[in-house]
């Protein structure tokens, strides 16, 4: 053999080698994103089951005889017979006072460097 076949088989057997170890990453990554993949579907599948069980509970919980029940039963209320309305006079009503709206973190860090922030 010449050297310029040798040269050429030589050539041949590395690309054909690093291709096949290329290629066996690559499907070693595939295997892998498969794998990830196929854990997320799951995971999907078992929240949208524990949603669909989820709005079954709180249609149950929100509903207006369940909610009337539940005050019957265990709070002890019951219906209001005769509803009775209050007038109260305006001097007896004391104005609340608005409270001064709060300084954020801002201001306070300005205030420190000595400027005003209104």
């Amino acid at each position: 053999m010449t050297m310029r076949k040798r040269r050429l088989i030589f050539t041949v057997a590395v690309v054909s080698f690093t291709a096949i170890v290329v290629l066996g990453f690559f499907r070693l990554q595939v295997s892998r994103l498969e794998q990830l993949l196929s854990s997320i579907d799951g995971s999907i599948e078992r929240y949208s089951a524990e949603e669909v069980e989820l709005k079954q509970v709180f249609s149950g919980l929100a509903s207006p005889i369940k909610i009337y029940s539940y005050c019957k039963d265990m709070l002890g209320m019951d219906k209001v017979k005769q509803v009775e309305i209050v007038n109260v006079p305006a001097t007896h009503v004391v104005a609340i006072p608005s409270p001064e709206p709060q300084k954020g973190w801002r201001s306070s860090v300005f205030s420190i460097l000595g400027f005003t922030v209104n």
